[in-house]
């Protein structure tokens, strides 16, 4: 069973089958992005998991916020060029240079969740991720769906565990009615 396939199972839901237009999306960021990203963004589209991560994904079509967030980053960027110590020792993405591509958001502040991306293999990016903009950055090779099944049911993945938000994981799809 995959990852993406054991987080539906823990939050009790079933695939949203979104349809992303993959080439156009990866056209726009200049960088092709890891396959199992993919996947959760057509599993999951749009939502929040726990109340807390925000997942930059997509409602469909050729939209991503992936590229939104780096678009809003980029600008900030611009505006404050002295900002730009704050990802230190990385720099954000910029096609052909690699750099931080933000997969997703958290609903505390400072909470940051990077790939560092090498612009050739998407499947080997790590992640890079802290919990304050002040704190070291911490690594993981790992997947992006096993890291959210980590932050959903393992108590001891610290400091990202979500355990303590909500002991019985779940997912709000903001395709769902209210």
């Amino acid at each position: 069973m995959s990852w993406v396939e054991q987080i539906l199972e823990v939050v009790d839901r079933r695939s949203e089958n979104v349809h992303v237009d993959w080439p156009m999306v990866e056209s726009g960021l200049g960088t092709p992005l890891p396959a199992d990203f993919k996947r959760l963004c057509e599993v999951f589209g749009q939502g929040e998991f726990n109340g807390f991560l925000y997942l930059y994904a997509s409602k469909g079509g050729s939209h991503l916020e992936v590229i939104d967030s780096l678009r809003r980053i980029n600008r900030a960027l611009e505006r404050y060029p002295e900002s730009e110590s704050v990802y230190e020792p990385y720099r954000i993405y910029a096609p052909g240079k690699g750099g931080l591509i933000r997969w997703a958001g958290a609903a505390a502040e400072g909470y940051e969740y990077f790939w560092l991306s090498n612009d050739k293999d998407p499947e080997n990016w790590p992640i890079v991720a802290r919990t304050d903009y002040t704190e070291e950055w911490l690594t993981y090779q790992t997947s992006t769906s096993e890291f959210v099944h980590r932050m959903l049911t393992d108590g001891d993945f610290k400091p990202f565990s979500m355990t303590r938000y909500a002991p019985a994981p779940q997912y709000l799809s903001y395709a769902d009615p209210e």
